[in-house]
């Protein structure tokens, strides 16, 4: 009798045993096929450093939306990319007005007020500088960042689907004190919007991108009109 019980006992055992190693087979033989691909906003981030890091040159077409206490206004052109550095954006809308940058300085021609404004990048006050990689590097720096939602990426009216992350500023100072960033599943920046403390919202989008085209440095030369008043080192805020 004791022997049966004993005998009943490592039956039991046994049994544990074996389904928790057949439990175990049937977990291991699923891992392959179940994916636990979580992808964390660092990993977004650094893929979008990375994509501007290999890219050569760039061109875009973009639109310009600001709004602030209920008026609104737009501004449209072209974008030329030229790594590390070099930027250059035409407007058709106000047409004339340009930004050209050689990472050095930057100009800002606005031909209806007959004015130039050179500012010293070193100073790092342009909006604009986020286009480039030295850009991108201190803009994530400078801000908190999140995913804006739970569901990455995150499926959009058009159909397609964006990684979106929300920006909170650091530290208090000009500027753009949050930003709402909209990443195509190829790690581009394809919008961004820009809430300032005065509530003012610029809202920047891009379309037509493409990448690596053949751009001479010769775009980049900027020769202030020589009518033309000059502004030196103004406080380009985005307030």
């Amino acid at each position: 009798m004791r022997n049966s019980k004993l005998s009943n006992i490592r039956f039991k055992g046994t049994g544990i045993i074996t389904a928790l190693v057949i439990m175990v087979l049937m977990f291991t033989s699923d891992v392959n096929a179940y994916k636990f691909d979580f992808v964390t906003v660092t990993d977004i981030v650094n893929k979008v450093k990375k994509k501007f890091g290999e890219i050569d040159s760039y061109e875009a077409n973009f639109v310009i939306v600001s709004e602030k206490m209920g008026k609104k206004t737009q501004n449209n052109g072209d974008i030329k990319y030229k790594a590390t550095d070099k930027l250059l954006m035409n407007f058709y809308n106000p047409p004339g007005q340009k930004i050209v940058a050689n990472g050095k300085m930057m100009w800002i021609y606005i031909p209806a007020l007959n004015v130039v404004a050179e500012q010293d990048l070193k100073s790092d006050t342009s909006i604009f500088s986020s286009g480039t990689k030295m850009g991108l590097k201190r803009l994530f720096s400078k801000y908190h960042y999140k995913f804006d939602s739970k569901t990455q990426p995150e499926p959009q009216k058009d159909g397609t689907k964006m990684y979106t992350l929300l920006l909170n500023q650091k530290e208090s100072r000009s500027g753009f004190r949050t930003l709402k960033l909209w990443i195509s599943e190829d790690f581009f920046i394809t919008k961004a919007m820009g809430t300032t403390s005065s509530g003012k919202k610029v809202e920047i989008s891009f379309s037509q991108i493409r990448t690596n085209v053949d751009l001479s440095n010769g775009l980049f030369k900027f020769s202030i009109p020589s009518m033309a008043r000059v502004i030196k080192n103004p406080l380009i805020s985005e307030e």
